[in-house]
């Protein structure tokens, strides 16, 4: 297939040119490519762009609630399908557990997945080293600690520990920055059930002390790492200090901490909007917006609950954390791109080209010999109305994008077009 009158979104801006795609693959990008004994599509009416990286999703998970374990909504299958309907075309989740569980869950991304994928594996204190060795030999290189829950957070002399392996193996180290034991603190002093108390028992400054004190184990023992879901703009300038001295040390945040604020949790359904780290202040949100070029990637971090779990408990504290942002993280970021508040190239950077080198997705890219993974932008003001999966709410449903995915190819084939999932087989990306 030949792609012609390509505007193709690159790192360093719009290029236009052809692309030419046979066997999944990319063979040549250049200014004109010979229609002769081709197949070719005009693309001049739409912004194309490499297929999007989200590198945090939590499909086919659970929450372990006080009262019970609850199954996130969607699956490999659904949230795959979710992630091709957005412009994604690799998506890395998170999993846990042995090597057994590990193999359990690669089988069945593989046989359901409609996407590319990869896998983080969650690790604690108490994670073997052999378990981390074993995830390797599987093809997963990254690794996520946490800083919060009782049931899951690590000790500094633990992700010391942790860093070192990550290291030493050549892998990369995630982690949920929130200071654990500040947040009982809090809970128990404010000992409130409205939504609202979530924010006010997990403040900004439980995520910037915890960022800096993970900045700190990651310069000094010198791990290839990134720090998920920030939410503050205090602490994009903290991890942005530590870059600047050396540290090899990222930030990610996510699409629903830029679109909305703390306002959501005086809402009638402001469980709904309950995540960790929890919304901020208007006034924070648009600072994180002005500091997306200290960002280095956009994940979704997946974790979307049916309503039924999301508006029964009778306390924040019940409620199961997480929401869906998958299908609207391309939109949130090209619409910001649009209205002006970063550049395009930063936007293609943050959501393809910089997640690729960070998760060693050595196939991933759109560049010569590597997968034509390609999205069709269209310029468009559009409000959401539906949204594919099983979620059956969503905290996005009236919000306007300027921008709508209109098709998705995965590796040359066209997967998604017009609200419409074409068939398609996801395979597990070798990551280097």
């Amino acid at each position: 297939m030949l792609f012609k009158n390509v505007k193709l979104g690159t790192p360093k801006g719009i290029e236009e040119v052809d692309i030419l795609v046979e066997e999944g693959k990319v063979v040549k990008i250049s200014k004109e490519i010979s229609t002769i004994g081709k197949s070719t599509l005009d693309s001049s009416e739409f912004l194309v762009i490499p297929g999007a990286i989200d590198g945090h999703t939590h499909f086919n998970s659970r929450f372990l609630g006080a009262k019970e374990v609850i199954p996130t909504a969607d699956d490999y299958l659904s949230g795959s399908e979710v992630a091709l309907s957005g412009g994604i075309t690799t998506y890395l989740n998170f999993i846990e557990g042995d090597s057994t569980q590990m193999k359990e869950e690669v089988e069945l991304a593989s046989s359901t997945s409609k996407a590319d994928f990869g896998f983080h594996l969650i690790v604690r204190g108490s994670t073997k080293k052999e378990d981390i060795e074993k995830a390797f030999s599987m093809n997963i290189r990254s690794f996520k600690i946490f800083m919060a829950y009782k049931n899951m957070m690590s000790s500094d002399s633990e992700i010391i520990s942790i860093a070192e392996e990550v290291k030493r193996l050549g892998g990369v180290l995630a982690v949920h920055a929130e200071n654990g034991d500040i947040i009982e603190y809090l809970k128990q002093r404010f000992n409130g059930k409205d939504a609202l108390f979530h924010a006010m028992s997990r403040p900004p400054e439980v995520e910037e002390e915890a960022v800096n004190r993970f900045s700190v184990i990651s310069y000094f023992t010198n791990v290839k790492s990134y720090v998920v879901h920030i939410s503050s703009p205090n602490s994009l300038k903290i991890i942005d200090e530590w870059s600047r001295k050396g540290g090899k040390i990222k930030a990610e945040t996510c699409p629903h901490y830029l679109v909305f604020d703390e306002s959501m949790y005086k809402r009638n359904d402001g469980f709904r909007f309950i995540m960790s780290p929890p919304l901020r202040s208007k006034e924070a949100r648009l600072e994180l917006i002005r500091s997306l070029n200290k960002v280095y990637s956009v994940g979704s971090d997946y974790a979307g609950y049916l309503s039924k779990y999301k508006d029964s408990p009778s306390s924040y504290s019940e409620v199961p954390n997480g929401v869906a942002s998958t299908e609207f993280l391309v939109p949130t970021i090209y619409s910001l791109a649009f209205r002006g508040f970063i550049d395009l190239s930063q936007a293609v950077k943050i959501t393809s080209t910089n997640p690729a080198e960070l998760y060693g997705l050595e196939r991933k890219g759109l560049e010569e010999g590597k997968d034509a993974d390609l999205v069709f932008l269209k310029r468009e003001k559009y409000k959401v109305k539906q949204w594919h999966g099983r979620m059956d709410h969503s905290i996005y449903e009236g919000v306007e994008f300027d921008v709508k995915v209109y098709r998705t190819y995965l590796r040359g084939e066209l997967v998604y077009e017009e609200g419409e999932i074409k068939g398609s087989k996801g395979t597990q990306s070798p990551r280097i």
